[in-house]
């Protein structure tokens, strides 16, 4: 059994690199398994990198053909699952020796691009550029529901926590929640803010992330807003957030004095209550409540992806120059004894 980690406090200003570890191709994604033993993340070398957080230790796992863009680990740890450019979803044992896949699934027609683990581990969900969200189950592959109405491509999926129910999120910025059984959505958030119309064609932007807070209370979701000049610059990262129980839209999560060109490829929540996300090349932390960043925390390179160690202390970023950085973040909080 996974340990209780000591409650946390974070500390954004005091936020420092504790570990750097080089890939030789871009890194687009990363997840730390739930002992915190292994980081791994996904390369556009079509590899999957997994580091010893401990040693530094680095094993490559190949399986993809083509760019590995989300990971997720089962809730016990052993297996991870791979979702990649190919269309495919691959299953590994991680901590063998020399991981190879022990399921291949050909999940979807075009890229894959998000994928998410039920809390119980007996469910993975998948989506992506076929428009359509699947559930897959983990004990013997096989396919258990499809889910259609997106409008457009999917970009990510995400387990209601300690539920089978879902939310999925798509480019156009539409956020569909899903009921555990039947094929019907039961109601959408609207997040259109958070896309643009490149010549009133191409859309860009949408929905990159969706995450809960650790009281389930709220749902948060990531991007771009306030484009000018689609793509190639003049964007500013956001996240917005939903009272879950309402659909009650709360202010957003911006850098308003410090205005960032960018994208918010993730924002997750720290169970102390502060928000983090990545936007460039800097890691945002948010206070409960707060719009307006309360901290930036400058990297050398892009940041692509984010997950946090199970200590809650270490912050992992998978960047656009290959290395993947731990960040400390905080300090257990200090209790009294008896």
């Amino acid at each position: 059994m996974t340990p209780k980690p000591t409650p946390v406090i974070v500390e954004p200003a005091s936020a420092k690199q504790v570990n750097d570890w080089a890939h030789s191709s871009n890194l687009l994604c990363c997840r730390v398994d739930p002992a915190g033993k292994y980081v791994v993340a996904g390369a556009i070398d079509h590899t999957i990198q997994r580091w010893e957080v401990a040693t530094g230790r680095k094993t490559t796992l190949s399986g993809h053909r083509n760019w590995v863009r989300t990971l997720a680990f089962s809730p016990d740890g052993k297996n991870l699952h791979s979702g990649g450019y190919d269309g495919r979803l691959l299953a590994w044992e991680i901590g063998a020796d020399d991981p190879k896949p022990f399921r291949d699934t050909q999940a979807h027609q075009g890229w894959l691009r998000g994928l998410a683990i039920s809390s119980d581990g007996r469910l993975v969900a998948t989506c992506g550029n076929d428009r359509l969200v699947k559930v897959w189950s983990t004990r013997d592959g096989g396919l258990v529901r499809e889910l259609q109405g997106h409008p457009n491509i999917v970009y990510c999926v995400h387990f209601v926590p300690g539920s089978h129910e879902l939310v999925s999120g798509d480019i156009v910025g539409n956020i569909f929640h899903w009921k555990a059984e039947g094929h019907e959505k039961t109601r959408a958030f609207d997040v259109k803010e958070i896309f643009f119309h490149i010549g009133d064609l191409a859309p860009f932007g949408g929905i990159l992330s969706l995450g809960f807070s650790h009281d389930g209370r709220t749902l948060t979701a990531s991007g771009l807003h306030k484009v000018t000049n689609a793509p190639g610059g003049n964007r500013r990262p956001v996240a917005v957030s939903f009272d879950w129980v309402s659909g009650e839209k709360r202010p957003k999560h911006e850098s308003l004095k410090k205005e960032l060109d960018g994208t918010m490829w993730r924002a997750l929540h720290h169970p102390s209550g502060t928000l983090i996300g990545v936007m460039e090349k800097q890691v945002g932390f948010w206070n409960p409540g707060s719009p307006d960043v309360t901290h930036l925390a400058a990297t050398p390179s892009e940041i692509f992806d984010c997950d946090l160690h199970p200590n809650q202390v270490d912050l992992f970023t998978a960047h656009h120059d290959g290395h993947l950085r731990q960040m400390r973040i905080g300090r257990p909080r200090q209790t009294a004894p008896g």
